[in-house]
């Protein structure tokens, strides 16, 4: 990620808290990186880097600040990485409900047992279950905007079947798929 110098400078003299954890400052002169937030002095504009994570400022051969602790920023602590993984799994699902699970997990990088847990434990549901409510949903807009018939319709919103697609629709719309229709 790219970061602007000078909207993160900016963000650091407001001490603005929008950013904690989008960025992270790292002061030439004394070796250590911040938190934008951080209550100490604000160093001067020359001294200071920015990184986009606490990792690439460590690797820079910073340390954290004992003030504003910024290995403990949002979004930066192994804490957050469950979360952070049912975020970018419900994002890759909302541009492509069409991905099996095992496909999702090597998209995201992890294993298709470490995808179900993030899922289960951030959003209490499985990923197949939210695979399915984003193919149903897909398959409602389908049956009211278009004339395609109940088979194309399964087929189009990710179903395997059409056995499956009725029975999936019947479980969780409470009726058959051409109710649906328009008259």
């Amino acid at each position: 990620m790219q970061l602007d110098a000078d909207i993160c400078y900016a963000a650091l003299l407001k001490r603005d808290r929008r950013f904690d954890g989008q960025f992270f400052v790292a002061v030439k002169t004394t070796r250590i990186y911040c938190r934008p937030i951080c209550p100490a002095r604000t160093a001067k504009r020359e001294n200071v880097t920015f990184y986009a994570t606490a990792a690439e400022a460590q690797r820079g051969g910073f340390v954290p600040c004992l003030r504003c602790r910024p290995d403990l920023a949002p979004g930066s602590s192994s804490v957050d990485a469950k979360a952070t993984l049912a975020k970018r799994a419900t994002a890759v699902i909302n541009k492509n409900w069409r991905l099996g699970v095992e496909t999702l997990a090597a998209t995201l990088g992890v294993t298709a047992r470490h995808l179900r847990r993030a899922l289960h434990d951030e959003l209490g549901i499985a990923p197949l279950a939210f695979l399915r409510t984003q193919r149903l949903a897909v398959a409602k807009r389908l049956l009211r905007e278009t004339n395609l018939t109940v088979a194309r319709v399964a087929f189009a919103s990710g179903f395997n079947s059409v056995r499956r697609f009725n029975a999936a629709f019947r479980q969780h719309v409470g009726h058959a798929p051409n109710t649906l229709r328009r008259p």
